[in-house]
This record gives structure tokens, sequence and C-alpha cells, in this order.
């Protein structure tokens, strides 16, 4: 069973992370023996709301691993963000790492809907969200990409440390400033003409940001 849910605070929606468990099938036992112990420290981190126990989905389509899905929720991004990158951790997970699992993630596209939902009135349409969520997450990737390019990291760091940096910056900084500028097309109170021009301007930004950070030698592949 998962660890009974902290209190987020008040008025505060939870932050919640997925993540997509790749195993191999020899290594089952040790992993779910792994998530019980990360289990067990995230509930005592600050800010822990819950955890789901990780649940099995099948196999890999073109491989052997199996797939395990999970979610992990923290009254904030700053939260979660403080116990993904603590010692605890990572002392816990990096033996795991070593011996050949991997995961992926993705964060809760709902939570930025509910992060905008008190400086937005009205029903927030889903895929307004999702494209303002893209328009401002698409070049804090790529910038941060080049940015620990150099650094010498393995993939998984590389990995964690470029998610968690663009989730502070999307969650806290671009998201709600992106929100206030398109209020009015978030809200659907422009005109035909209005929310047309936006959308496109919206769509012309994401054209232009490819084809410029095409042009960036440190995107290329070698």
């Amino acid at each position: 069973m998962p660890p009974a849910p902290s209190n987020p605070g008040e008025g505060a929606p939870a932050f919640t992370y997925r993540f997509l468990h790749r195993i191999e099938p020899a290594g089952v036992e040790r992993f779910l023996a792994v998530q019980e112990r990360l289990m067990s420290a995230a509930h005592r981190y600050p800010g822990f709301v819950a955890e789901t126990v990780p649940t099995p989905l099948g196999r890999e389509s073109h491989g052997q691993r199996l797939l395990y899905q999970s979610e992990l929720s923290f009254a904030s991004p700053d939260a979660f963000m403080g116990w993904m990158d603590s010692r605890e951790r990572r002392a816990l997970l990096s033996p795991a790492e070593q011996g050949g699992y991997r995961y992926e993630g993705s964060s809760d596209w709902d939570g930025y809907a509910q992060w905008l939902q008190g400086s937005v009135d009205g029903e927030l349409p889903a895929w307004k969200v999702n494209l303002i969520v893209l328009l401002v997450l698409y070049p804090s990737v790529m910038v941060l990409g080049v940015l620990l390019k150099p650094l010498p990291l393995d993939f998984p760091t590389a990995l964690l440390l470029g998610n968690v940096c663009s989730v502070a910056l999307t969650g806290w900084l671009l998201v709600p400033w992106a929100s206030r500028l398109l209020q009015p097309w978030l809200e659907g109170s422009l005109g035909r003409r209005g929310r047309s021009l936006t959308l496109a301007g919206i769509l012309l930004a994401l054209v232009l940001m490819l084809q410029l950070f095409r042009t960036l030698p440190a995107t290329r592949v070698a």
C-alpha cells in the first residue's frame, strides 16, 4: 500500500510526476525492494504528499525489459526537486542504476492547469494549456541541453538535471508569464479574428524557434 498522503498546503495543488520504469526480468525483485526503500524515505521528506506502488504495464514492444509505472506527488515543484536531488535518494538509487535500471518521467499536465487557474478566470481548455506549456518548455529544454552538453555528466544525471531545471523554469516562471501575456486568449474573451491570430502567432513562434535551434552548432548531432 502507498504511504498515507501528507497535507500539501492550503489551496495549493500537489505536483505529480509520473515514472516509467524499465526493468530486466531478473531484476524485478531487486527493483521492487529499492522502490519500497525509496517510498519509505520519500515519505519522511518535507513536502511529500503521496506515491503509488509501481504497477506492471507489460513488456517493451522491441525488447525483453518489463515496464512499470508509478506516480510521486509533492506539495510543490520545489519540494519535489529537493527530494529528487537529495543525497538520500541518490544513495538508494545508484546501486540500481549501476545494475542497468532506467526510468523516464513526465510531469502532470493537469498540474499546470491548476497553477494557472488562480490567475485566469473560467475553465481552461486542456489543449490551450498544453500549447502554452509547449511554447515555453521547448526552448527551455533546448537551451538547457546546450548548456549541459559540455558538462562531464552521464546521461541519467544530465536527464534528471535537465528535467529539474525545466520543471522549475516552466512551473514557476515561464508558464505563469505566458499565461498572463495570453490571458484573453486563454479565457476565450477574444473575437474570432483575435483567437485565430493568437493561435497563429504561437505556432509561428514554435516554427521560428525550431529553425533557430537547427542553425546552432551545439544542437547538431555529431
